[in-house]
């Protein structure tokens, strides 16, 4: 917020906005901290598949060599990577949910029942789309061969 006084532009500073409970407060050091272990996380991925393999390099039987393949034992070096992998879907579902989730606060809040429809298709949809990832990473790559 700024106003003119004189020629000078004096710019006001707002406080912090209190939340509406314990559980917003929550929500919003866990939007921090979760953005800053998904920053960590994604930089971490595509220094490893794009200077490490290299984006030319990147095949499914370099990803089934990552993941294990569908249906045999996995190594701990897959298990480690899996882990990985699940960590990012995870955060990001979450992140992205809560995200959401004010958005949708700030936009139609004020019709609870718009709001609760809103939210309650969108976390069926994150819950199905974290399904399916975990699935695909539980049970590894198939071989294109």
């Amino acid at each position: 917020m700024s106003t003119q006084s004189l020629g000078r532009t004096v710019r006001t500073v707002k406080p912090i906005p209190q939340a509406r409970n314990k559980f917003e407060r929550a929500m919003w050091v866990f939007m921090r901290y979760s953005g800053l272990a998904l920053t960590f996380l994604a930089l971490s991925h595509f220094g490893f598949q794009h200077i490490v393999i290299g984006t030319h390099n990147i095949t499914t039987e370099q990803t089934v060599q990552m993941w294990g393949e569908s249906g045999k034992s996995i190594s701990l070096n897959q298990l480690a990577w899996r882990t990985y992998y699940m960590a990012i879907l995870g955060l990001a579902m979450l992140h992205g949910l809560n995200g959401v989730r004010q958005v949708a606060w700030d936009y139609i809040g004020n019709n609870k029942g718009l709001y609760t429809l809103f939210m309650g298709v969108v976390a069926v949809l994150s819950v199905v789309v974290t399904i399916l990832g975990a699935l695909a990473l539980i049970f590894g790559a198939t071989s294109m061969k």
